[in-house]
């Protein structure tokens, strides 16, 4: 099928019956709605990096509930998961997230299951990389039991990897709380991840966008974007210029480029007016970024801000000067 990005722009107010039509029409236009009445069952990965709702910075309950609601009007069979990883550094409870973001409310609507990821069984598998063979950790539901996989990012920006949309949200599938100890590897494993989890789909809840800094620490700014797609890489590639920013300047979507997961312009159909919604996103990294993001490369960084033993000692002296991120 096409590679498609249908585009459009929500109602301030954020009605529930225009985000609906806008989540049928776009269903069809990207063929969804033929997978999903043939599928057993597949998964959602709201991006749930806070402990509660926060503009900009998680996805909203309200429009994963919209989301669900429309593919059972295909039928009440699918078996629908929708989850997110322990999170990272053990910052906070995943469990207790979802239930105070109301995403356990979801399991009302036939054969919906809420998912601590982390609580699951994992299994280990290599990815093909252009570093060479890495093993990695997945859940094994993701890598066995469902169809086919959709991710539900925010727009926003990221001190370590720039942007994170349709890919970067798919770090919190893996399951391990210390999965920071991978970022070295970030850029080259992150769209091997979606292929391996059979991501097939996204859809963008961008009501609020988050600008300035990110992923948690940033300026929510309105956008009342509403964007699908049947394809990972043009997802990304097309929002990134929605955002005024070159996927030339995201490693990880250059090594998704690379990988052949981001399709050239004349491959990609836009239903949408992209350019009318075109909003200037800036990523202005503090001086605590600079450190994390030297590590977020480094290996041997990693293991010394994080793993070692000085590595406690460190984040109490460095929470005596700065606020933490998650309070």
């Amino acid at each position: 099928m096409n590679k498609t990005v249908y585009i459009r722009k929500l109602d301030k107010d954020f009605s529930k019956d225009k985000l609906s039509a806008h989540l049928k029409e776009s269903i069809s236009k990207i063929g969804l709605d033929k997978d999903f009445s043939n599928a057993k069952s597949i998964f959602i990965k709201p991006n749930l990096t806070y402990p509660y709702y926060k503009k900009g910075v998680t996805t909203s309950k309200l429009f994963i509930e919209g989301l669900v609601k429309e593919l059972r009007h295909f039928n009440n069979s699918t078996t629908i998961y929708i989850g997110e990883g322990e999170a990272g550094y053990s910052s906070f409870s995943m469990t207790n997230a979802l239930k105070t973001m109301g995403f356990l409310e979801l399991e009302k609507y036939p054969n919906v299951e809420i998912l601590n990821l982390s609580e699951h069984l994992s299994r280990e598998i290599e990815l093909e990389t252009t570093k060479g063979g890495f093993k990695i950790n997945l859940p094994r539901l993701l890598l066995d039991d469902v169809d086919f996989s959709i991710s539900c990012p925010v727009p926003k920006v990221h001190a370590m990897t720039g942007i994170s949309l349709a890919f970067k949200n798919l770090w919190g599938c893996l399951p391990d709380n210390m999965r920071l100890k991978n970022h070295y590897m970030f850029d080259y494993i992150i769209s091997k991840i979606a292929q391996s989890l059979k991501f097939k789909y996204a859809f963008l809840d961008g009501k609020y966008g988050l600008n300035e800094n990110g992923p948690m620490a940033g300026k929510p700014v309105e956008l009342d974007w509403f964007v699908a797609s049947n394809s990972m890489g043009a997802f990304d590639y097309i929002i990134t210029q929605m955002m005024g920013i070159s996927w030339k300047k995201i490693r990880h979507l250059r090594v998704a480029f690379d990988y052949g997961y981001i399709p050239s312009d004349n491959e990609i159909i836009i239903d949408g007016d992209p350019k009318g919604l075109k909003k200037e996103f800036n990523l202005k990294r503090n001086l605590w970024n600079y450190p994390a993001f030297l590590a977020f490369r480094s290996k041997k960084l990693t293991y010394f801000f994080y793993l070692s033993k000085w590595a406690n000692i460190l984040h109490k002296a460095m929470y005596l000067v700065r606020k933490k991120p998650i309070e």
